[in-house]
């Protein structure tokens, strides 16, 4: 092999080995732009398997008077939008009816007991309240909840975000908000 041609394989052999670090850290790089998204994504949706909370339910049975009756709830410490959470999950049964109807319901129209209404919560660490924000979205304009509509004898299960960073809750109440017997504009 002469002079020209082993220069022109050491050349080869060079640009060969710059391609494969070229790819290298392309790879390199397209897999740590996927893990930023994949990490930035995860904290973005809800979580509840962070920490389970033993916080007692203060309002099983009717809520405030109502006839929204509270079959169960469950809470648990975990994060939406970003944000530390209490997140309680409630199933709630409307026992309104035609003959017993929901609040401000002097329309014909809703002659099926259906309740249109919101929930928030309170909570506390012993005796004393906690400061929290409802963050459970979206959120309707009169409410600042979600609106539930929910016909005579139908059930529905409902997730209440209650941003706090406090890890000390004892107990918590469900706050219905506005029960009325037409959609709350």
């Amino acid at each position: 092999m002469n002079k020209r041609s082993r220069k022109s394989a050491s050349f080869m052999k060079s640009k060969t080995r710059v391609k494969i670090a070229a790819g290298i850290i392309i790879i390199v790089t397209a897999v740590t732009i996927l893990s930023i998204l994949v990490v930035i994504n995860l904290a973005q949706k809800p979580s509840h398997e962070i920490l389970t909370s033993n916080a007692k339910l203060n309002n099983a049975g009717y809520l405030a008077g109502s006839k929204l009756f509270l079959v169960s709830a469950n809470a648990a410490y975990g994060v939406h939008g970003g944000q530390a959470c209490f997140i309680i999950t409630a199933t709630i049964r409307n026992d309104y009816t035609a003959q017993q109807p929901p609040p401000m319901d002097n329309s014909t129209v809703n002659s099926s007991g259906t309740a249109y209404f919101g929930l928030t919560a309170t909570l506390y660490s012993n005796s004393s309240q906690i400061s929290a924000n409802d963050i459970t979205s979206p959120g309707s304009v009169p409410l600042g909840v979600p609106q539930i509509a929910l016909a005579s004898g139908q059930t529905t299960t409902v997730e209440i975000d209650m941003a706090t960073s406090d890890r000390n809750i004892s107990s918590y109440i469900i706050d219905p908000i506005a029960v009325e017997g037409y959609p709350i504009p």
